[in-house]
């Protein structure tokens, strides 16, 4: 933005230039105040040079300004003014401009406006001029008549192309925003965007196709050659004809064989006036699984882990390239060696027996039939191509393996394709805060092994060679904390001490030892001392290959070492020692679209039973799904279930799973493994804290750009109430994002809290009180920081969570404290504006809440603006508009109570959410609309669990506090 300049007027002009205040703006050649603004910008008129010229003419003291005559403006701009409630900009047009008047010294009237706010905005895309203001100048002496000028440097006046860029993977899809093209429209013209037209696009037909929605509410697909007849229109109702289009309920769906490439389809858009605007929609189609491979069909696993085909990709790809034909079978054509890497297994027949999970080898993977239906698995070699499974080796290299494959149709189209499965690296299996390329974990007393595996895995990632044998070349803590010991050529224990370590030579195959010295690396034992828990040795290595050889170190995590038992919590639940807690599988659905957006979780593999309590598949003995009797999961078990999001009959569902507690004030941990569309896989942890009640929520308010001391004391009774217990110490177990604020330990912002630290209560050099959250610059919202508690030694005990609502300003309901159990929602909601209370300082949470009033919040939060009345009814306008964008059908009658299942089907329409993508799961038995469905997987809503059975109870009325919970969880999922 250019800056202004001003100009005094003479002294010895002064009795002239009074004379004068009544010559026509257009005649002025110079002004008092002079302003520079480029377009699509902004200039600040500063109240201080207002003053000055008042000075300079009066000696006096300005009041107040108003402009008197003005060339018109509205082509280049216009005025904007901070309003009274300082919450957001008015805008000021050219016949409106004289009705004001702009203060200098603002008192707060609701009539009065704050001269030092005032602004010229430009528009973009507009001529250069000059526009020339009189002003009449009112003070304690009298007024003045006096010029300004605002200098516009613009372009050419005529609109320019506009761009738009969306981005979309191979075999998913990108939704259109209509509020995209209209920003773009707004920045050119100053018209209402009404629709657009493409037109002389690429041939998109081998990448993709559109969806949109007509005119009828029907589904339509538009390829190369039908995207130029359609009408595509800002507002769907506006559409009247079979080729008119809803832009903001159109899709691109790109094909899942679709090429890394950008596609560009250039569009004019039309106002409602006439004005049109040119510009391009470019879509990027990205490399989908983030692999190099060219493969057909890509698929990832990790070293000492398997993958499970799906049958659904291969159906959708046979039938895009077959002559719609459907898919029955494949059979493997032709594959590398891949025996050295892992093996296949599927469940099928083999000599008239049904095995689940066959072994299926390089010789005998290209004999057996895939089958898509189960149904047509009969006969020997015949397998179900949904289990088809690949086990990756423990020690299996980061390598891509390539299978040729004959898709074959129930019709007889066959289609050639190729499939590619990708070894990854893996994962070092620990849980410590320790560091080592290779990393063991032990008890006080006892005793851990080396895997001669680990090192050989080392030494090929590092160089690629076939380890040979390994030499310790140092170590630290190994005579203080243990013993390590070995078998040698004689077949003699040896033992080994910092001293003499490195003397031995620890061989990967024990037929190659041949002198004394020599030793097997996959008996290499440490036995550590009684005493030494929390501490860790370290031990420096050289791995030799027959070429090559690479350096590493061995770290021995002995007990408890800092922070190892407070991980985890990606998921969190609560219960008392006598309750039950029903795994929610829509809470791991959530966390796993959290980390792969776009992609659908499938099913979920336990890494584990929890460490304290049982876990059990299908407690109550009331599932549909897998096993008709409860059945207790334990580690040995465990990784041989695979839970469904969507399960058939025979399979097992992820909404099965019940933990017990055993015993009191403690916090069990259920590791886990999401897999999901595109071989997309997330690990992460169930947290159950089990305490004599509910770790209540530490909550406080604080204004806006304020930094927050977390409340220990606080805390410390939260944790007490809730376990009859002290907490010595806490760690977080998750940061507030970047736009929200951070976490500082002291009064400085050299030292940021970590999820690793335990902070004490009333020792340790890190303390809880010393912990200070500190908002981003103009945040307000809500932010919860969830923790565990630790007794002395560093076991967890109890999790809660400190939630901090950045608000405005403090608002107080006479009926609402901090005690009440709605007191966060309403809070919070007042701020934003989305709710409001009672005239007499009131909010009356228990009072029942009508479908108007509710109508209104919902759409609020949904992202609607205020809706004006269109008849005597207050909530009228929020009514219409929701029938006009299908939220609601029928008549209703808005003084009424309003029923759950009405709030659900409302909320869930009004944020768009899909119901194509639920759980095959109903979850609740009394209800089985899709719309209850959607807004509880998206954890706005919950139901009612007794005894095995879930339900929602549809037509239960709200009170005020109740809706004021479902809008806020709205807030937080937008």
């Amino acid at each position: 933005m250019k800056g202004f300049w001003k100009k005094k007027l003479p002294a010895c002009l002064l009795s002239l230039a009074l004379l004068m205040g009544t010559v026509p703006m257009a005649s002025a050649a110079w002004a008092d105040l002079t302003y520079d603004v480029d377009e699509d910008d902004y200039v600040w008129l500063d109240a201080s040079d207002f003053q000055s010229i008042y000075d300079d003419y009066t000696g006096g003291n300005l009041e107040y300004v108003r402009f008197n005559d003005y060339d018109d403006f509205d082509e280049y701009g216009y005025f904007a003014f901070e309003d009274f409630d300082g919450y957001e900009y008015d805008d000021i047009y050219y016949d409106d401009l004289d009705d004001y008047l702009f203060y200098y010294n603002y008192d707060g009237y609701d009539d009065d406006i704050d001269l030092d706010t005032l602004q010229f905005v430009t528009y973009n895309n507009i001529d250069s001029d000059t526009l020339d203001f009189e002003i009449k100048l009112y003070g304690d002496e009298g007024s003045a008549t006096a010029d300004i000028r605002i200098e516009v440097y613009g372009g050419s006046g005529s609109f320019g192309d506009v761009e738009l860029t969306y981005y979309v993977d191979p075999d998913d899809d990108v939704e259109l925003d209509a509020d995209d093209f209209w920003d773009l429209f707004d920045e050119e013209s100053r018209e209402d965007f009404e629709y657009l037209e493409f037109y002389s696009y690429d041939d998109f037909d081998d990448y993709g196709y559109f969806e949109a929605e007509d005119a009828d509410g029907d589904w339509v697909q538009l390829y190369d050659s039908t995207l130029d007849d359609g009408y595509y229109y800002y507002n769907w109702y506006d559409t009247s004809s079979s080729y008119d289009y809803a832009l903001d309920r159109m899709t691109f769906c790109a094909d899942k064989n679709a090429d890394e490439d950008t596609l560009e389809f250039p569009f004019t858009m039309y106002g409602d006036d006439n004005d049109e605007v040119d510009g391009t929609l470019y879509i990027e189609i990205g490399e989908g699984t983030g692999t190099s491979s060219k493969a057909d069909f890509v698929y990832q696993v990790d070293p000492d882990d398997d993958v499970t085909l799906d049958a659904e990709d291969f159906y959708d790809f046979f039938y895009d390239e077959s002559d719609y034909d459907e898919l029955e079978y494949i059979e493997f054509t032709g594959y590398d060696d891949f025996d050295d890497y892992g093996y296949f297994g599927a469940d099928g027949y083999d000599y008239d027996d049904y095995v689940r999970d066959y072994e299926l080898n390089e010789s005998d993977l290209d004999d057996g039939w895939f089958y898509y239906d189960e149904d047509e698995v009969w006969d020997d070699y015949e397998f179900e191509l949904d289990t088809l499974t690949f086990h990756a080796d423990r020690n299996a290299d980061e390598d891509t393996l390539t299978f040729d494959i004959t898709m074959h149709g129930v019709d007889g189209d066959k289609i050639d394709a190729t499939l590619a499965i990708e070894i990854g690296e893996g994962t070092t299996s620990s849980t410590t805060k320790v560091d080592g390329d290779i990393i063991y974990e032990v008890d006080p007393d006892d005793t851990v092994t080396f895997d001669r595996d680990d090192f050989w895995e080392f030494l090929d990632d590092e160089t690629g060679d076939d380890l040979e044998y390994v030499r310790f070349t140092d170590a630290t803590g190994l005579d203080d904390w243990g013993e390590l010991y070995s078998y040698d050529y004689n077949d003699d224990r040896v033992y080994f001490d910092e001293g003499d370590l490195d003397d031995g030579y620890f061989y990967y195959d024990s037929k190659d030892l041949y002198y004394d010295d020599d030793c097997t690396l996959d008996d290499l034992t440490f036995l550590s001392y009684d005493d030494a828990d929390g501490e860790v040795v370290y031990l420096d290595f050289t791995a030799y290959g027959r070429d090559d050889d690479a350096k590493g170190t061995v770290a021995i995590a002995i007990g408890d070492v800092g922070g190892v038992t407070a991980e985890g919590g990606d998921i969190r639940y609560y219960t008392d020692y006598s309750g039950r807690v029903q795994i929610n599988a829509n809470d791991i659905a959530r966390f796993f679209e959290e980390s792969y957006p776009g992609y659908t979780l499938q099913y979920v593999t336990l890494k584990g039973a929890p460490d304290y309590g049982s876990l059990y598949y299908n407690y109550y003995g009331t599932s549909e799904y897998g096993t008709s009797y409860s059945m207790r999961i334990t580690a040995d078990n465990c990784d041989d279930m695979d839970l469904y999001f969507s399960p058939s009959s025979s399979q097992y569902a992820l909404s099965e799973l019940t933990y017990v507690p055993s015993g009191v004030n403690y916090c069990a941990r259920i590791p886990f493994t999401a897999y999901g569309t595109g071989s997309r896989s997330v690990s992460g942890t169930i947290l159950i804290s089990v305490n004599l009640s509910e770790v209540p929520d530490v909550y406080g308010p604080t204004p806006k750009n304020t930094a927050v001391t977390f409340p220990a004391a606080s805390i410390y009774t939260a944790v007490s109430q809730a376990s009859g217990l002290g907490l010595s110490s806490i760690q977080l177990l998750e940061l507030p994002a970047a736009n929200e604020g951070t976490i500082y330990v002291g009064s400085g912002t050299s030292q940021r809290a970590d999820t690793s630290t335990l902070y004490g209560y009333s020792s340790g050099s890190q303390r809880i009180s010393q912990l200070r959250f500190v908002p981003a610059t103009g945040f307000t919202g809500s932010v919860e920081i969830p923790y565990v508690a630790c007794n002395s030694s560093g076991t967890p005990i109890a999790s809660g969570k400190l939630c901090l609502g950045v608000v405005e300003e403090m608002e107080d309901f006479s009926d609402i404290s901090s005690s009440t159990w709605c007191y966060k929602y309403v809070l919070e909601l007042s701020d934003a504006d989305v709710i409001d209370g009672y005239s007499d300082g009131t909010f009356k949470p228990d009072n029942q809440v009508t479908y108007g009033a509710a109508l209104k919040l919902i759409m609020l939060a949904a992202g609607y603006t205020e809706q004006a009345p269109v008849n005597s009814n207050v909530f009228s306008g929020y009514l219409a508009r929701a029938q006009a964008d299908g939220l609601v059908s029928g008549s209703v009658d808005l003084d009424a109570p309003i029923t759950r299942l009405a709030v659900s089907q409302i909320a869930a329409k009004a944020m768009g959410l899909s119901i194509n993508n639920l759980s095959s799961v109903r979850p609740f038995t009394d209800t089985s609309d899709p719309y209850v469905q959607a807004l509880n997987a998206a954890g706005i809503v919950e139901g009612y669990f007794d005894n095995g059975t879930s339900t929602f109870k549809p037509y239960n009325t709200l009170t005020r506090g109740q809706i004021s919970a479902i809008v806020w969880r709205m807030e937080q999922y937008q």
